[in-house]
């Protein structure tokens, strides 16, 4: 795993910027901070004005395990090409398979029978998938391993573990790497960059079209083939992505110039 952010991680980039391919990110610890509550998560300022940026200069989406419309309010006035939730699994764009959604209402009242009295579990029924949470148990260890076993017993589910939560999805439900794919095929691109840092990314990152993939935090457990040190620096990632696109820009840079004083606004 090498950093997108070195010199030869920039020349990564600069051949994303001559295709102008896809650019796709995750959105909770990587566009947004990881906070104590979901709910609370937010991009910064900074990075909501460099992402605006970059999505006029790039085809970019966002794909992320919440609601598509809790996801869509917080990336509101982004010109994003698509915004994809659950995982992958509520791309806004075709019908969504209802029959998914009973089975996962039933097996939100299949968990909160069996984990009920857990002290500090939280069950988030996301309508496509479900999420687990045990950030506020006393004994993180005990509350995943009770939330795992419980999981694991629902016939048909894919369960994976992500920042402190064990993840519910329909085994048959699209993930982030189909998701991926569609977005290229729907805008006829070719390749993608793709930036996550979850368990649940892994699924893009060796995605079929996903050229150059990115993780927030270094660790030899991912399949990813790039790096940025934490998600502060994903703000500097997309600054590369831009400065990329300013260089190929024929009139020097001063359309680029008049978006990011038009996106800082």
């Amino acid at each position: 795993m090498r950093s997108i952010l070195s010199d030869e991680g920039r020349a990564a980039l600069e051949a994303i910027a001559r295709e102008r391919a896809l650019v796709i990110l995750d959105f909770d610890g990587t566009l947004a901070p990881i906070v104590p509550r979901p709910p609370d998560a937010a991009m910064n300022a900074e990075t909501r004005s460099l992402l605006r940026v970059a999505a006029l200069l790039y085809p970019c989406a966002v794909v992320s395990g919440r609601p598509r419309a809790d996801l869509a309010q917080r990336v509101e006035g982004v010109p994003l090409v698509a915004i994809v939730g659950n995982h992958g699994a509520e791309a806004g764009f075709g019908p969504v398979d209802r029959a998914i959604g009973r089975v996962v209402e039933g097996w939100a009242r299949t968990l909160s029978r069996e984990l009920s009295g857990a002290a500090g579990i939280e069950i988030e029924e996301k309508g496509l998938s479900i999420g687990i949470h045990y950030r506020r148990a006393a004994d993180r260890s005990a509350a995943r391993r009770r939330a795992l076993a419980a999981a694991t017993r629902l016939a048909g589910a894919r369960v994976f573990g992500g920042r402190l939560v064990v993840n519910v999805v329909p085994a048959r439900a699209p993930d982030k790497g189909a998701a991926v794919a569609e977005i290229l095929r729907r805008i006829g691109a070719r390749r993608a960059l793709y930036v996550g840092d979850d368990v649940t990314d892994e699924d893009a990152f060796s995605a079929e079209g996903v050229a150059v993939s990115v993780r927030v935090g270094r660790t030899h457990a991912s399949s990813a083939a790039w790096y940025v040190p934490a998600q502060r620096d994903v703000d500097a990632l997309l600054r590369a992505l831009v400065a990329a696109r300013r260089r190929l820009d024929g009139a020097g840079g001063e359309c680029t110039d008049a978006l990011l004083r038009a996106a800082a606004r």
